[in-house]
């Protein structure tokens, strides 16, 4: 038990959430992008929204990634949970590091690759 005698050194490190220094992901934000790229449609996507939703998605990735990283960092190594982690860590870093000039149909294609990527990633991180 902690007490305000408790001497730093023996004090379990504070969550950066509860200490400001990191921001609150927006999975609301998040997880509504990633309905808008997997969603059933009767019709694809103009270019232009695939666009948009690929740019907003990769930027979710790069943030949850990081987060994602802290999250293993606090881990003993060859864990399984610290393996669960970079397993997710070397998939997204996979997802984004594919090219994204491609034909119209392959530009949505990845579109719904980097969504189901980040609904993974978010219900992991909101665990």
């Amino acid at each position: 038990m902690n007490t305000p005698d408790t001497p730093a050194a023996d004090r379990p490190p504070l969550d950066p959430m509860m200490t400001g220094t990191s921001c609150p992901l927006d999975l609301v934000s998040i997880r509504a992008t990633v309905r808008r790229a997997l969603v059933e449609r009767p019709s694809p996507p103009a270019a232009a929204e695939v666009e948009e939703i690929t740019k907003a998605l990769r930027g979710h990735l790069e943030v949850m990634i990081h987060r994602a990283q802290e999250q293993a960092g606090h881990l003993s190594r060859e864990t399984l949970a610290w393996e669960h982690w970079q397993h997710l860590i070397d998939q997204t870093r996979a997802c984004l590091s594919q090219p994204r000039e491609r034909a119209l149909q392959g530009t949505r294609l990845y579109m719904q690759e980097l969504g189901r990527c980040a609904r993974f990633l978010a219900d992991c991180l909101d665990e």
